[in-house]
């Protein structure tokens, strides 16, 4: 997460907190805006610091869809097994680990990852769906990210709860900027807390920026990587989320 006397900024792994970092860093570096402090990176807004509790909060959301791509060909599971399940319990699930389809991965993902933090159990559980209905990997994400009490919200999701939109009352107060369009919610967001039209001019054409491993060229499109049953996967494990944010649902 990244700390700033304006606001606080969480930064979930692969919805373009890369982007935002740099941003952060120019805008922040000469001090005449106080300090940024950039620490426990993927931190949740339950590890905000006491002395930054109450600022605005922002975060960036992504596609689901494309997310899963992103972490697929990211493969942080393939270089690091142990900050998910582990190697061995994939190689269970997969002899042929590390070289998984995308199917396979999604697959891995929606069964070995969910409630599985740095290779240990975080008592995200949640009884109330059958075998092909169970919450997906970025929901549970998503409930650990950004809600007040991530444990208890994560095992009282139902069928009623999702439809309801209930999540959104269990939510810290926390902005959401969309990944697909950030150059322009960064702006405006950073022109809302106090910045100078002049400082913040750069923002809106800045070109993309990739973690220091490298991303996805352009015409990588994440929709050449579903089948039809495979988009139904994530429509399904994912479903709480695109009740939420129903733009991604198309």
């Amino acid at each position: 997460m990244i700390l700033t006397d304006d606001f606080v900024y969480i930064h979930q792994p692969k919805t373009g907190g890369t982007f935002v970092t740099r941003v952060l860093d120019r805008l922040y570096q000469d001090g005449s805006r106080g300090a940024l402090v950039n620490t426990h990176k993927h931190g949740s807004c339950s590890d905000i610091p006491d002395a930054w509790r109450g600022k605005p909060l922002i975060t960036t959301i992504r596609n689901p869809y494309d997310r899963y791509v992103s972490q697929y060909r990211f493969a942080w599971w393939r270089r690091y097994p142990d900050l998910y399940c582990g190697e061995a319990a994939m190689r269970d699930m997969f002899p042929h680990y590390p070289e998984l389809s995308f199917g396979e991965f999604l697959q891995l993902a929606n069964t070995l990852f969910v409630g599985r933090y740095q290779g240990k159990d975080t008592g995200f559980h949640n009884a109330h769906f059958p075998a092909d209905r169970q919450l997906g990997w970025h929901t549970e994400q998503f409930v650990r990210f950004y809600c007040v009490e991530p444990r208890a919200v994560f095992a009282a999701i139902t069928e009623g709860y999702i439809a309801e939109r209930r999540c959104r009352q269990a939510l810290f107060p926390i902005r959401f900027l969309s990944a697909e369009n950030l150059n322009a919610e960064l702006h405006a967001f950073l022109g809302e807390v106090g910045h100078a039209p002049d400082a913040i001019a750069f923002v809106n054409g800045a070109e993309r920026i990739y973690p220091d491993e490298g991303g996805r060229a352009a015409e990588d499109r994440w929709e050449t990587y579903y089948t039809p049953e495979l988009r139904r996967l994530v429509r399904t494990r994912e479903r709480l989320l695109f009740e939420l944010f129903p733009e991604y649902d198309a």
